[in-house]
């Protein structure tokens, strides 16, 4: 069941899992989950920065930035879904975009939580002092820019040609496994391992987000005709009251 990723790419990756039926109809029946809970880490983390920059912690320049980049991963991040749709041993390339789209939009996150951290002078508990906090994001950034560079030129050359780049074939230091193998295990901790310790630890530093769901309490009044002699306003009952909402002046 893998040897069209064998011959292709060289090894089997994560996505053997799900490249045929039923595993492929059934992963995508819970996909919704991650995809979902994605995006409304986009939007929450865009409310964040939005929140920020208001209170004076963020420059103009870098909410600009994060007004710019937060559609696009919101839109590349949703057509991820779009490799459940391509079949890949039918259609590589258009299954492998969606893929790269994914790609491209967490290493636009990674940027612009590195950024969020020196422009607002974060300072993480586990780093002790805002400079090191600094140190620390920029290794982890260079980092990610470093694979996700490879990465990226690598799933490129897939949706230009269909199959892997010849360089990705060839034997790694590592015995038994090709280059690409090494690449995609790498770039996984980059962006699957890291983001989560990273991410924790960020939280205990911060003050958690207080999201507060309220409405402005309407006015009743009576249907003309209809005795409402005490003056006072009363809620919708069994139809006998319509409903109209004023705002205060």
């Amino acid at each position: 069941t893998q040897s069209h990723l064998q011959e292709l790419f060289g090894f089997a990756n994560i996505c053997a899992n799900w490249d045929y039926s039923p595993s492929r109809e059934m992963t995508a029946m819970f996909y919704p989950l991650f995809e979902y809970s994605l995006i409304l880490y986009l939007c929450v983390n865009f409310l964040n920065t939005m929140l920020s920059y208001q209170r004076g912690e963020l420059t103009k320049w870098f909410w600009t930035f994060s007004k710019i980049v937060f559609p696009i991963n919101v839109f590349l991040c949703s057509q991820f879904r779009m490799i459940f749709v391509v079949i890949a041993y039918l259609d590589v390339q258009g299954h492998t975009a969606g893929f790269l789209g994914l790609q491209i939009a967490l290493v636009l996150v990674a940027i612009q939580n590195t950024l969020y951290v020196y422009d607002s002078n974060e300072c993480v508990k586990l780093f002790g002092t805002i400079r090191n906090t600094r140190i620390a994001g920029l290794t982890y950034v260079i980092g990610d820019l470093a694979i996700s560079a490879v990465k990226v030129t690598a799933t490129i050359y897939v949706v230009r040609n269909g199959r892997g780049a010849p360089w990705t074939l060839a034997p790694s230091f590592i015995p038994g496994q090709c280059v690409g193998q090494l690449v995609d295990k790498v770039w996984m901790i980059f962006n699957a391992v890291l983001p989560l310790i990273i991410s924790y630890n960020r939280a205990k530093s911060e003050y958690p987000l207080d999201i507060a769901i309220t409405s402005e309490e309407p006015t009743y009044i009576g249907i003309a005709g209809e005795d409402n002699s005490t003056g006072e306003s009363a809620p919708l009952n069994e139809g006998s009251y319509k409903l109209h909402c004023f705002k205060d002046e």
